[in-house]
């Protein structure tokens, strides 16, 4: 008796087709129906960049994988700017722990080592536990994990002595000091020093005109990410990082954006209830990484 072996390879393209787009979207039902999740991997917005794109960019952010022309695997690669590569996907629930995302995602990560990001950023959904095991395995290795976190409804905190100062030039430097003393490895690795010097979106918390901390914004069309929250140690525990996030909230909402989303280590609890209690739920966990292999 012979056992038919299925046939498998892999698809590497720089658009998804619209075949493509039809196929993903089966494989991503799937696995919110098995899972019991939620993804959305965008793919309107990526099979348009195909239809508008007047030139190739020899650069390639899809990854497929098929059994017997079924896809059974996809991953996604988006670049967030700031040399930063997000890299996203789906497995079929029948096709897992067999080595195949791992192999998928190998050809993912050399393409982020081929475009230089010096940060790679591995998604997946809080509820999906496929995922987050994935990301554990992986993160054991090389990297630390952290929530991605949506703000869901508005919590009012208020504090008559804070207030947000937009940075200006002689900030610089307290900046740059809150930089290394608080994120270190992000602060080497260029993560925040290109934003935060053009000054644009970082403001300075002040206490009755005191500086106790800082907060960063950086906005992309109809979203908005914070990030870079320092309130000094001497000043914490007081309320004052509800009142300045309160702030921030409304700075972000006087433009007319409502989704909001920042990131935070997984094993930072006081951050994590700090944010709770602002208002945000964990939507996804992510691995970050400085890549030089996954």
């Amino acid at each position: 008796m012979c056992e038919k072996v299925p046939k498998q390879f892999i698809c590497l393209e720089e658009f998804i087709s619209e075949k493509e787009y039809k196929q993903i979207n089966e494989l991503q039902d799937l696995c919110n129906i098995n899972d019991k999740t939620n993804i959305k991997l965008e793919l309107d917005r990526r099979v348009n960049m195909n239809r508008s794109s007047e030139t190739r960019l020899n650069e390639i952010n899809e990854f497929f994988y098929y059994v017997d022309e079924v896809l059974v695997a996809y991953i996604q690669i988006s670049s967030l700017g700031n040399n930063i590569g997000e890299i996203n996907g789906l497995i079929h629930p029948h096709w897992r722990n067999k080595g195949l995302f791992s192999r998928l995602l190998g050809f993912a990560a050399e393409e982020c080592r081929n475009r230089k990001f010096t940060k790679l950023v591995l998604l997946s959904e809080a509820q999906s536990s496929y995922g987050v095991d994935f990301i554990n395995i992986v993160g054991r290795k090389f990297a630390f994990l952290e929530y991605r976190m949506k703000l869901v409804k508005k919590v009012t905190f208020q504090h008559s002595g804070i207030s947000l100062r937009k940075a200006e030039e002689f900030d610089l430097q307290e900046i740059q000091r809150q930089n290394i003393l608080f994120f270190y490895d992000e602060y080497i690795n260029n993560s925040f020093l290109q934003q935060e010097q053009e000054k644009q979106n970082t403001y300075m918390i002040e206490l009755r005109e005191q500086v106790i901390g800082k907060i960063s914004i950086d906005y992309s069309d109809n979203s908005a990410y914070i990030f870079g929250v320092v309130i000094l140690p001497n000043f914490r525990r007081k309320g004052y990082a509800k009142a300045a996030l309160s702030k921030a909230i409304d700075l972000i909402k006087e433009k007319n954006i409502n989704n909001i989303e920042l990131d935070v280590e997984c094993n930072n609890i006081s951050a994590l209830n700090l944010y709770k209690a602002c208002g945000f739920e964990e939507k996804s966990v992510l691995l970050t990484k400085f890549p030089e292999k996954i």
